[in-house]
């Protein structure tokens, strides 16, 4: 027979032998080890590594040479990973921290990925911390952590507490969701991030207030965040993953990715607070080479099967850790070990982990441990080195040439005002609440679908559902038009308990006996934005009550529908304000007429919904308040 280069070929020739029954020992030689591809090669073990092996491969030796040699590692004779280690002076320390990034919506709505993943991330997780005491995890949303939460038996609470205090889980940023830092204002990111501590602190005490910042994946960053929800917050650490591409590569040459970021010129050292750029890889920089939230990556130190393959995970640790050392300021390095919706099944990533830092500190060139943010955070602090002091904003963010990450600021304007009105009415809610001591019992309007519980408040729900739509793909606009309407439906039906709370609380300040009625765009047939409003043009005569939420006086310009134009306005004292009434126009008749879904409507059903839709003003009362 004559044998051909080709591997294929060469099979089944091997095939055509072995029935003959001639040179067998040649086919079981030749055929069993040489015909099956190395790791790392065509079974896409390694798909992120970008190094080329230092070893030779165990697992590519032929077989002959395999005999009476010892592969380089082996298990454990107890088949238990030594995952019991820390930061070694001299050596590079690579801190291994587990994590997973859960957008609270983004290409399906919040409670979707609740349901559908993050359940289970959270539910397992818990699992496999309880298995070994040297593992940790970190998480950041909070509104996620709430209803995974709000469904667990006591049982598996006191066992998350454990976890907790004994920093096996802790928090990171810790508030209702990781908000994005250019669309909301400044208030609506403390609010959320305030939602979330007190959730912590209610349910874990002071241990599980969060110590460092973790906003990974918004695209770009302010110094109001790194001054006012870091610093000033009291968090060690800020840490991201989108940076501009330019920025990130100069730094990377020279050691500066991670700085002293103070975010306020006019508040001086006080503000300032450690700050960095993960040195990850994937679309946002937020995870590390390896992924093993795929079952086609595992570790495998199994020498008596195949596809064995520990010692190129070693090699490959090794040299990325090195690579990482060279343009890192100190010997301590960050690997986020995660990414999206990740850790679902946690086994997948904490049996290969485990394998990892046993394997690699076996080796011994480098040392390898589970840690978080706030150890990693702690060495830096320890090494008591300079660093270089920013006081600028990290925006545009660019991940390429002309590709900038800008048309956010502007995108979905419906649902940024939305947030942005709907904030303004909370807060002056709350000063409502306080004053005048109105409860959520006196209320009695709850939300049918509300935001998990935080507070005794009927401004709870809003105030969580607000939170939750200032996520970095939420009121940023860069979600589907279904996550974006279930935003904006959560805000509407949160707003009516609270619009419910601030009739009674106003009607109990200004001694009013009347019941009061909003118009608003929370309600169909009281859409202010549309002219509508249902009480107002019911009315031949009608008060307005206004509360001022800021600290000193204001004009605004009330715009109320009505029927007629002979209407007058006098203030409190009696005297007359100047106001003016304006015919509406025909395309504001059109708007509300947009609502009607035409869909297997006879024309009578067209008829009647359009009577039902039709705005009953005829005029625009105006005047100043």
């Amino acid at each position: 027979l004559k044998f051909s280069a080709s591997r294929a070929w060469e099979s089944k020739q091997c095939a055509a032998v072995m029935r003959l029954g001639a040179f067998l020992a040649w086919c079981a030689f030749g055929d069993t080890m040489q015909a099956r591809p190395e790791m790392g090669g065509d079974i896409g073990v390694f798909k992120k590594t970008d190094k080329p092996l230092t070893i030779q491969a165990w697992s590519s030796l032929p077989p002959h040479e395999k005999h009476g040699v010892e592969p380089p590692y082996k298990p454990p004779a107890d088949r238990i990973y030594n995952t019991k280690a820390g930061p070694v002076e001299g050596k590079i320390n690579v801190h291994i921290v587990p994590h997973s990034h859960d957008d609270t919506g983004w290409q399906v709505t919040v409670d979707q990925y609740f349901f559908n993943e993050v359940y289970y991330v959270v539910d397992t997780v818990v699992e496999r911390l309880r298995d070994d005491p040297n593992r940790r995890f970190m998480f950041v949303e909070i509104a996620f952590f709430a209803r995974w939460w709000d469904e667990q038996p006591d049982w598996k609470r006191n066992v998350t507490r454990t976890l907790v205090e004994e920093g096996r889980l802790e928090f990171i940023n810790g508030g209702w969701c990781m908000h994005d830092e250019a669309s909301p204002h400044y208030v609506e990111m403390v609010d959320q991030t305030t939602r979330g501590h007190q959730f912590l602190l209610k349910n874990f005490g002071e241990h599980a207030i969060p110590r460092g910042t973790w906003q990974i994946d918004p695209f770009g960053h302010s110094s109001t965040n790194a001054w006012l929800l870091s610093a000033e917050a009291g968090m060690q650490s800020l840490f991201w993953g989108r940076t501009d591409f330019q920025d990130f590569n100069v730094r990377k040459e020279q050691k500066r990715l991670e700085w002293i970021w103070q975010g306020s010129q006019s508040m001086g050292s006080s503000s300032r607070v450690f700050a960095g750029e993960l040195y990850g890889t994937g679309g946002g920089g937020y995870s590390s080479w390896f992924d093993f939230d795929n079952s086609n990556n595992q570790v495998q130190d199994n020498p008596e099967r195949h596809d064995y393959n520990v010692d190129q995970y070693v090699d490959q640790f090794i040299q990325h850790a090195m690579a990482q050392a060279a343009d890192t300021q100190t010997d301590h390095q960050l690997w986020a070990s995660g990414t999206d919706f990740n850790y679902q099944n946690a086994e997948h990533w904490y049996h290969n982990l485990d394998k990892l830092i046993h394997y690699v500190n076996q080796n011994g060139t480098v040392n390898a441990f589970y840690s978080t943010p706030t150890v990693y955070t702690a060495q830096k602090y320890k090494a008591n080195e300079e660093w270089e002091v920013r006081q600028d904003d990290i925006f545009p963010l660019a991940d390429a040439a002309h590709n900038y990450w800008t048309g956010y600021f502007t995108s979905r304007p419906t649902l940024k005002r939305q947030v942005r009105a709907a904030s303004n009415f909370l807060n002056a809610a709350r000063q409502l609440e306080v004053l005048s001591g109105v409860t959520k019992k006196d209320v009695d309007a709850p939300t049918t679908r509300p935001s998990p519980v935080v507070g005794d408040s009927w401004t709870d729900s809003l105030e969580g559902t607000i939170g939750v739509a200032t996520h970095h793909d939420g009121m940023s606009g860069t979600e589907r038009q279904d996550v974006s309407n279930d935003y904006a439906q959560r805000i509407s039906e949160s707003h009516n308990e609270v619009e419910v709370g601030v009739a009674l609380s106003l009607k109990k300040l200004a001694g009013i006996d009347a019941d009061l009625k909003h118009c608003n765009c929370n309600t169909a047939g009281n859409c202010l934005n549309m002219s509508v409003c249902a009480f107002t043009v019911s009315q031949e005569e009608f008060s307005v009550a206004a509360w001022n939420p800021l600290g000193q006086k204001t004009v605004s310009v009330a715009r109320l529908p009505v029927v007629g134009s002979s209407w007058g306005v006098t203030g409190p004292d009696g005297q007359a304000v100047a106001s003016q009434v304006i015919a509406i126009d025909n395309r504001t008749y059109e708007l509300p007429l947009l609502y009607i879904n035409y869909y297997n409507l006879s024309d009578k059903e067209v008829e009647e919904q359009k009577a039902a839709l039709a705005n009953k003003a005829t005029h625009i009362l105006t005047f100043s308040m």
